[in-house]
């Protein structure tokens, strides 16, 4: 299946942040530049979509082989070490199994700083979610239903919960790029999530 633009794939997503912060290997060219998406022909001549994960970028679509990978984000943000790429050990495996792990782990850095800038949760209610999603994990396997029901219900609060939270913002008349800053998403995200929960 051919992805479409940066969002179409995230190898790297953490729990709170999402596509939000969705992190992929990005690709540097010989020059330093940031190549485009590339551009997948059909045999006619037509085009059948873009790419935009890392291995695409070996020449062998368009254009020159990029020479680096770093750590890239879907808010924009590009790490500053450069990682060569071996082409040749890559077009040895499967691009899943090439060694990633330096632009991952300098993309972890870039969301464990955004999440320490992030609005801060009461001990006691951060206390009860991580009790909760362990318990519903642990139940997943051996009581399906039972975590199905316990969904339910929780989406359900959460939902009233989101409803009155949204609407407390707009009567305070909270910036979206406040809103932003404390959730850990661009102000445009942060308007479409509260439209959602009204």
């Amino acid at each position: 299946m051919i992805q479409t633009g940066f969002v179409s794939a995230y190898p790297w997503v953490t729990d709170e942040l999402g596509e939000a912060h969705g992190g992929q290997p990005g690709v540097v060219n010989a020059d330093g530049s940031e190549p485009g998406p590339v551009t997948v022909m059909s045999n006619s001549g037509g085009g059948l979509g873009t790419l935009t994960e890392w291995w695409a970028y070996d020449g062998r679509i368009e254009g020159p082989a990029a020479t680096h990978l770093r750590g890239s984000c879907s808010c924009g943000w590009r790490g500053e070490t450069l990682y060569p790429v071996d082409w040749d050990q890559a077009h040895e495996q499967q691009p899943y199994a090439y060694d990633t792990s330096g632009p991952e782990r300098d993309w972890l850095e870039h969301t464990q700083e955004v999440e320490t800038t992030l609005v801060p949760l009461p001990e006691d209610l951060r206390a009860l979610l991580d009790q909760v999603n362990e318990r519903l994990d642990a139940l997943s396997g051996s009581e399906p239903l039972a975590v199905l029901r316990a969904a339910n219900i929780l989406q359900r609060h959460t939902q009233m919960s989101l409803h009155a939270a949204a609407r407390s913002i707009e009567q305070n008349r909270t910036t979206p790029a406040a809103v932003a800053a404390a959730i850990g998403c661009s102000p445009g995200q942060a308007q479409d999530r509260l439209r959602s929960y009204h």
